[in-house]
């Protein structure tokens, strides 16, 4: 079946984004309680203060709150619901940020603008065809020498499984695509950036006497 489609108009970028996918993760935002914010410290080790930074997939601004200490940060998400959230929040705390909503397939920014893209548990919710897209996007909105952190789940997750549409990859109820990876499998797609770190952790997690596995990969690469 043919999914529905929406064009999306990012400040005079227009795409086509299918409208399951914007209502989904709109719907997703409604429940989802903002918490903490993220550890950024990794990546201030790396990273220079005053750098452009964007955030991919920001959400409610976990990440995007303490990066705009430190960084000029634009946020970007599907859902303008997470960014409208965001913005509220670096507003009462006096943070600033830029904001943009649109796909990371479709990068809605002029070549080389950033040092570095953060990508934590985004490239997780696109098709095979659509981790190649965001990975050329992302290296085309990159300077020379800028920096890509990323995190997504493992292939080994208690949480792999459900209804399968592509290998590794399942869709769950909330209309949500997961894929899992092999670390092999980040390697080939970022193929030719150089791999700065790379970590794939499994973690062992006890519930109600039952043990299951956290496998998460992280890495940090330069174009």
């Amino acid at each position: 079946m043919q999914r529905d489609s929406v064009k999306l108009q990012v400040t005079g970028h227009e795409e086509l984004i299918e409208k399951e996918d914007i209502l989904a993760w709109e719907k997703e935002y409604r429940h989802l309680q903002w918490g903490c914010a993220g550890s950024i410290s990794y990546i201030t080790e790396l990273l220079p203060p005053g750098s452009e930074v964007l955030d991919v997939g920001c959400g409610c601004g976990r990440h995007l709150f303490p990066l705009s200490a430190c960084y000029s940060t634009t946020g970007m998400d599907i859902s303008s619901g997470a960014l409208h959230r965001a913005r509220e929040y670096l507003k009462k705390q006096d943070r600033k940020a830029d904001y943009a909503t649109a796909s990371l397939t479709h990068l809605p920014f002029k070549g080389e603008t950033f040092d570095a893209v953060i990508c934590l548990g985004v490239v997780q919710h696109l098709t095979e065809a659509g981790r190649y897209a965001a990975v050329s996007e992302i290296r085309r909105v990159l300077r020379c020498n800028g920096l890509v952190f990323l995190e997504v789940f493992g292939s080994q997750d208690m949480r792999y499984g459900g209804e399968e549409v592509e290998e590794h990859s399942f869709m769950r109820q909330n209309g949500i695509l997961y894929h899992y990876f092999t670390p092999e499998e980040i390697r080939t797609l970022f193929k030719g950036f150089e791999f700065l770190e790379f970590k794939d952790n499994l973690l062992e997690k006890n519930y109600r006497g039952k043990k299951y596995i956290r496998h998460m990969i992280s890495a940090v690469m330069r174009v």
